[in-house]
């Protein structure tokens, strides 16, 4: 689909949005990029809007692994764009476009907010180490909400920016309960208050301060006895309303269900049933799920 390479030179780049739809952009190469949290190839990427974009790709040759990180990126950023397509919070990683059919698949994602992690964690006063923090747990509560499991959370896939954090480098991303992810985030929390370089073994939890201890109860228990980000996040007295979730199935739950309709109509008599009643996934659930995943 886009045999081009983007150069200095503006190339059209045809692309899918997260919705599936076909989108043209004009694209110039913008110089290098990294991410320390990333596997993949990085290039900063300008459209006309002049505002860049973070573009990952596989070179051919590449290790097959490279593209089953990528394919991960791409499946979670389009169902978190799905889901939060009412309005995408400013704490997550956000897929503009990609193409996984051209010979050097990519994904286009907006540019990432602020800065690494790791080059202020050090930095921090206690207020905003605070906030990152709970930006962290806000990032963790959204992925959750929309069944997504980053995989991989770690200081290097966090992005500061000054008055919130945002998630980033979703490569090793599935579908899955968020409380997967509450280990790891709980090892980095606890990194960040003892200032040790990462979180240690669960077992030295036992012997942190009473209020660190208090915070990270039941964190590293089994994932279905954990708490969740959104009660990790109140725990810090944290109540700032998260973006709702919307369930992408939605818009063609009417369409569905007369298409059903229709389909019974035409049965010859005798053979005719009622239409399937439609039933709400059960919670945490999304009826769309394999398609995405």
């Amino acid at each position: 689909m886009n045999p081009e390479p983007i150069g200095p030179e503006p190339v059209t780049v045809r692309c899918r949005d997260v919705g599936g739809r076909i989108r043209t952009l004009r694209l110039t190469d913008h110089g290098a990029f990294s991410s320390p949290g990333s596997a993949l190839p990085q290039r900063l990427v300008m459209p006309p809007s002049g505002v860049p974009l973070v573009r990952k790709s596989v070179p051919p040759g590449a290790a097959p692994e490279l593209y089953t990180l990528l394919d991960n990126e791409v499946r979670a950023g389009t169902r978190l764009g799905q889901v939060y397509a009412g309005g995408y919070p400013q704490e997550l990683a956000c897929v503009v476009g990609y193409d996984m059919d051209a010979a050097e698949p990519f994904v286009l994602l907006r540019a990432y907010a602020g800065e690494p992690a790791p080059d202020v964690a050090g930095r921090l006063d206690e207020s905003r180490r605070r906030m990152l923090q709970t930006g962290l747990l806000r990032a963790l509560e959204l992925t959750a909400a929309a069944g997504v499991v980053h995989g991989a959370v770690t200081l290097d896939r966090l992005r500061w920016a000054g008055s919130y954090a945002q998630l980033v480098d979703f490569e090793s991303a599935r579908p899955g309960d968020g409380r997967e992810d509450l280990w790891a985030a709980g090892a980095l929390l606890r990194a960040l208050v003892l200032g040790a370089p990462d979180g240690g073994p669960a077992a030295g939890h036992a012997t942190d301060p009473p209020q660190l201890r208090a915070l990270l109860d039941g964190v590293f228990g089994p994932v279905a006895q954990r708490p969740r980000p959104g009660e990790l996040r109140r725990r810090m007295r944290d109540d700032t309303p998260v973006p709702a979730a919307g369930d992408p199935e939605a818009p063609f739950a009417a369409g569905r269900l007369r298409f059903d309709e229709i389909c019974a109509g035409r049965r010859p008599p005798g053979q005719r049933t009622e239409p399937p009643a439609s039933e709400p996934p059960a919670p945490g659930r999304r009826s769309r799920w394999r398609g995405i995943f």
